[in-house]
């Protein structure tokens, strides 16, 4: 996002027409000294001379205290120079003589935003466009201010509006594109880049943009040239050089993808987004000690959470071996989960070890998992997030067990079930009308829609047609949200199972009817997993980090089958291995079907 910019001082200021009666009795040659002596304060502020502003204004106002251009003038070089509140009372001052002036009231904005006072700064941006609708640096100030407060419609309201006043207002077209790409408008978005890179033509940071915007709708080719050329303009643009290395990955690029994350970390050290994708290849590549490690970074990209206990590291040492001093030792600790509720449901296994290793365990879960965790062993406290917390004595993210345990591929627990669906949730699915007679398979083809590689993992639901025709099974949709409608347009009888889910509980208890689990990489393949339950789950040709390269097992979910696109987008060739194998399966069903009719 863009930094302020300052709406400045007009070329033609002078002494308002609207202080008359302010310089009632001055004579003649007072009235040509302080214009003087204003044009002068206004060419020193032109030529970025800010000290030799202050005495030429403090002269005119030994004149005439209530002078508002001289107020205004010295209120904006304090701006300039860091004093923002004598800015905020020189402009202020000046206001109180002349409250017409809508640049005096955007300035008075920029102000009072540098102290931090974002309330009262967007008062005096929205009094700058009450008088002037067209004021295009209040417009675009005030839509950086909605864009930090997340009022994300209001500011590409703003953004809007500055560049229908003034078409050719560059930064406004770029600021407008990143509002719309944080609200997933990516076409929107693109368009705004590419108005914004037409006034600006070698501007390295609109190719970055425009590449990130075309990268998360999937324009893998688009983004990794708009990259490149981001690249060629500046060869020190880490982002850039990171964001190539993001597109590398989702083209199955892993080589290139390692060396664009680690050569943006030497740009950039302290690259925090850079250090975790670093991390992230070094656990999809199986080194999970330095994986781990180096995932803690991710605390300064995302905002932790703020918890006045110590956190936990661990019962062992950063260099793997068993450390008995680390133990809890009967301390309760609180373990929360973060992210998503596929990481959440990963990470629960650990609960029992944290209880085994002497901790007495508060746990904080969403409310769609709070049924679910209730069923784990070892858990003296359930809270749901949100909710008033039990006393405890430190705290671990569910996420930082993996480390604090020490856990490398031959050491994960990976006992399957360790999750188990509560009785009330069993009894309702029992009511369920489940087919008899075939294999009931369960499907999920896409995730989270706001996740920002959900196109990567999601396949299209008439791909899977073939599949749907097979004699001797029926498919039984797992899917949620806004995907669901999908399925009046399908060609095929699928039961629709989201009416009477209302939490990952439902879902587990309607696994245990289901012979099998045909799901994308979502929280439904780990729910499948953590329950035991036979799966099979489709990948992009570099999936994430936690399903590793280059086989078909997962060492995290032992009744795990992975499906793996050959090359990247090419879901064709993985549907046609699954019907080959479904074939495979449901031929014996088949043979002892004839048998029992026999």
């Amino acid at each position: 996002m863009g930094a302020f910019v300052g709406v400045g001082i007009p070329r033609n200021a002078k002494p308002s027409k609207q202080q008359p009666a302010r310089q009632t009795g001055k004579t003649r040659e007072q009235l040509l000294y302080m214009q003087s002596l204003m044009t002068r304060a206004l060419a020193q502020y032109e030529a970025g001379r800010f000290a030799e502003v202050e005495p030429l204004s403090l002269k005119v106002l030994a004149v005439d205290a209530h002078h508002a251009d001289a107020l205004y003038v010295l209120g904006m070089a304090a701006f300039k120079t860091g004093r923002f509140e004598l800015a905020v009372r020189m402009i202020g001052r000046a206001i109180a003589v002349n409250d017409r002036q809508p640049f005096f009231h955007a300035n008075l904005g920029n102000a009072l935003q540098a102290q931090g006072k974002t309330d009262e700064a967007v008062v005096s941006l929205e009094r700058a466009l009450a008088i002037n609708p067209n004021h295009v640096e209040a417009c675009f100030n005030l839509g950086n201010i909605y864009f930090v407060q997340k009022k994300y419609d209001e500011a590409a309201a703003c953004f809007k509006r500055a560049v229908g006043a003034r078409p050719e207002y560059a930064d406004a077209w770029c600021n407008l594109g990143n509002v719309l790409k944080t609200q997933r408008k990516l076409d929107e978005s693109v368009d705004s880049y590419e108005h914004a890179l037409a006034l600006l033509p070698d501007h390295p940071d609109l190719y970055c943009n425009l590449g990130d915007a075309l990268h998360l709708r999937g324009n893998l080719e688009e983004a990794v040239t708009c990259f490149k050329r981001t690249m060629a303009l500046n060869p020190d643009h880490s982002k850039a050089c990171n964001c190539l290395g993001n597109a590398y990955f989702d083209k199955g690029m892993l080589k290139e993808s390692v060396a664009h994350c680690a050569r943006a970390v030497e740009l950039s050290p302290e690259f925090y987004d850079a250090q975790m994708n670093v991390s992230l290849l070094q656990l999809l590549q199986g080194e999970y000690l330095s994986g781990w490690r180096n995932y803690e970074v991710r605390w300064k990209v995302y905002p932790a959470r703020q918890v006045d206990r110590p956190l936990w590291q661990g019962a062992a040492a950063p260099d793997g071996p068993a450390s008995p001093a680390a133990r809890i030792q009967g301390r309760r600790i609180m373990l929360h989960t973060e992210q998503g509720l596929g990481d959440s449901i990963q990470f629960l296994r650990y609960v029992p070890l944290v209880h085994a290793a002497g901790g007495t365990v508060v746990l904080d879960v969403p409310p769609r998992l709070r049924r679910l965790a209730a069923q784990l062993p070892g858990v003296a406290a359930l809270v749901t997030t949100g909710d008033p917390l039990p006393p405890f004595d430190c705290h671990c993210p569910l996420m930082s067990l993996p480390q604090a345990f020490a856990t490398t591929l031959d050491t994960i627990p990976a006992r399957v079930p360790y999750l188990a669906a509560p009785a009330e949730a069993l009894q309702a699915a029992a009511t369920l009308p489940w087919h008899e007679g075939v294999m009931r398979i369960g499907l999920t083809w896409t995730g989270n829609p706001s996740h920002p590689k959900n196109w990567s993992r999601t396949i299209p639901l008439a791909l899977l047609e073939p599949l749907f025709k097979l004699d001797g099974a029926h498919f039984f949709s797992l899917q949620m949200g806004p995907a669901v409608a999908e399925l009046a347009a399908a060609k095929a009888d699928i039961t629709d199972l989201a009416p009477v889910t209302g939490d990952m509980a439902d879902t587990a208890a309607q696994m245990a009817h289901l012979d099998l689990i045909l799901t994308v990489d979502t929280s439904i393949a780990h729910l499948a997993g953590a329950l035991g339950k036979p799966t099979w789950l489709l990948l992009p040709a570099l999936p994430d980090w936690r399903w590793l390269l280059d086989r078909e097992d997962s060492p995290w979910y032992p009744t795990v089958r992975l499906f793996r696109q050959p090359k990247a987008g090419d879901w064709q060739s993985v549907v046609e291995t699954l019907q080959r194998a479904l074939l495979g399966r449901l031929a014996p069903l088949e043979k002892l079907a004839q048998g029992i009719a026999e």
